[in-house]
């Protein structure tokens, strides 16, 4: 889903939509090596650069379903990113299907915090298809009204001015989202458009969890399923991708040579480790000692 997520979860234009912020530039941080195996994160950390220039941090977190924890989760991550950046944190929660349980605050003996909670089923879904990008059409079987206006965003998406692959992306993002809500989005898209699905990244994921052959079993744990492997392989890419950038920049060739078995760890604490490995290490071999 790494090209799934470069198209709709991670531009610009969606996060001014969806946190209401002057948004100019985004940028995905690595993710920093964990302390304890229990230690949370955010589904995306994101150093955001607002129209008059200042620099915020914004944390996402994309929630299927509610959970009581979610407020302290929410909290905990705060805290740690803003020692961990110096920089001002904003945090939004964005959760697909309703729940009477939601809400925006976490409340103790000591502590009050408020957080930004953006219940996408209460957006009206003729606004997004009128007035929003292209990029916000996958989300649109999540918003209000959504599921009576699925025809609608698929005829504009696939007449949209845009390549192939940004297509591809965009249907089977709506198609993965919106079987969330109903198991006839997913089968009537696949039906209609897998002409142009099979060329995006994500209809892999859709096929692996058996979407085709089991759509009526079980759905929404396939598809939820499907989400959380797709963040995690863009988690992942990122950190191949600075672990390459890494290697080539402080031990030229010789360091290069090393990322070929370093690209077929699939464990992401291993490459986290590596990562930051590679920026206090002195000599390559502590580098080839943390490959299996």
């Amino acid at each position: 889903m790494i090209s799934l997520q470069k198209s709709f979860y991670l531009t610009a234009k969606n996060l001014s939509y969806f946190c209401n912020l002057p948004v100019k530039k985004a940028l995905l941080l690595d993710p920093r090596p964990q302390e304890t195996p229990s230690l949370r994160r955010s589904d995306f950390v994101l150093k955001t650069i607002l129209a008059d220039g200042s620099e915020i941090v914004v944390l996402l977190e994309f929630l299927s379903s509610w959970k009581k924890e979610i407020p302290l989760r929410t909290l905990e991550c705060r805290i740690r990113h803003i020692l961990q950046e110096s920089l001002p944190v904003k945090t939004f929660v964005i959760l697909f299907l309703p729940s009477p349980k939601a809400t925006y605050f976490y409340r103790d003996e000591e502590v009050h915090f408020k957080f930004n909670l953006v219940k996408l089923y209460e957006v009206p879904a003729e606004e997004v298809l009128e007035k929003g990008p292209e990029c916000l059409l996958p989300f649109l079987p999540l918003f209000k009204n959504g599921k009576s206006l699925i025809d609608e965003a698929e005829r504009k998406i696939y007449q949209a001015g845009l390549s192939r692959q940004s297509k591809a992306d965009l249907l089977t993002g709506m198609a993965i989202l919106g079987g969330l809500v109903s198991e006839e989005i997913p089968l009537k898209l696949i039906q209609r458009r897998r002409d142009i699905m099979i060329e995006s990244a994500a209809y892999e994921i859709i096929k692996r969890e058996g979407y085709e052959e089991g759509l009526k079993k079980g759905i929404q744990e396939g598809i939820q399923q499907g989400i959380q492997q797709g963040i995690q392989q863009g988690i992942r890419q990122g950190l191949l991708e600075a672990i390459e950038l890494g290697l080539k920049l402080k031990f030229g060739a010789r360091g290069v040579k090393l990322y070929p078995a370093i690209a077929r760890i699939d464990d992401l604490e291993s490459l986290r480790a590596i990562k930051q490995a590679i920026e206090v290490a002195k000599d390559l071999k502590e580098i080839e000692e943390l490959i299996p």
